[in-house]
């Protein structure tokens, strides 16, 4: 089975990674969906960058310590030396709303409130059905919490790693789909999500030979830095 392409922060070949630039080139792509990262800031709104800092004129700034008008205005610095800015949630679902791209969301607070979510939520539905979306967190208590509010509307998955495997089995337990480092895995565990009716995603995958293994794995998913739907 093929596995669909998610672009890993954007399609970031030639442009600084979950930025508008980024965002744009992945819609235009040939890739099932776009990942970003989301963290909170200190006026509680929701902003894209992937770390919870960035250097700006050379200067370290801490996203939850700034407010979000402020962010916005911040340069990244950044190796291809252009002008490049964090970009708003609403931003990042204007860009690929339309394409037929699926926003897949990392959720990167531990454990943002409710009421956070709620309104991030509400964002979402401005441009996307909930069925038309992934919500993905290395924590399970944001993923926790959009199951206690919106129940199998809502589509998440797990993110998991070699170093916590008790967390493959956590997601399993909960009905969280799987978002798992490709090191995680083997056929058994493939097979046994998709027995329950759930779905597993692989990152990332940047070797042809790595990507050929996901396809006997039958994986659903990659997320990738090199591949679209064409690899």
């Amino acid at each position: 089975m093929k596995p669909l392409c998610v672009a890993h922060r954007g399609c970031h070949w030639h442009c600084y990674e979950n930025t508008i630039q980024a965002f744009e080139a992945a819609r235009d792509g040939d890739f099932w969906g776009v990942e970003m990262d989301i963290h909170l800031t200190k006026d509680h709104q929701w902003i894209v960058h992937h770390d919870p800092d960035f250097l700006s004129n050379g200067k370290k700034i801490v996203i939850k310590d700034e407010k979000f008008e402020d962010l916005l205005k911040m340069p990244l610095d950044n190796e291809w030396n252009y002008e490049a800015y964090c970009p708003s949630l609403d931003d990042y679902l204007k860009t690929i709303h339309g394409s037929g791209k699926t926003p897949v969301i990392e959720i990167k607070p531990k454990n943002p409130s409710f009421k956070y979510l709620k309104k991030m939520i509400k964002q979402v539905k401005q441009y996307f059905t909930l069925d038309e979306v992934v919500f993905i967190a290395f924590y399970p208590w944001p993923l926790f919490k959009l199951q206690f509010l919106y129940h199998k509307k809502v589509h998440i998955q797990q993110l998991s790693e070699p170093t916590h495997p008790f967390i493959i089995k956590w997601a399993y337990r909960h009905r969280f789909g799987l978002d798992a480092d490709f090191n995680c895995l083997n056929k058994e565990i493939v097979d046994k999500f998709h027995k329950k009716g759930l779905k597993v995603n692989v990152w990332t995958i940047d070797q042809q030979e790595t990507l050929r293994q996901c396809e006997e794995l039958g994986v659903d998913f990659i997320t990738t830095n090199v591949f679209d739907q064409n690899s």
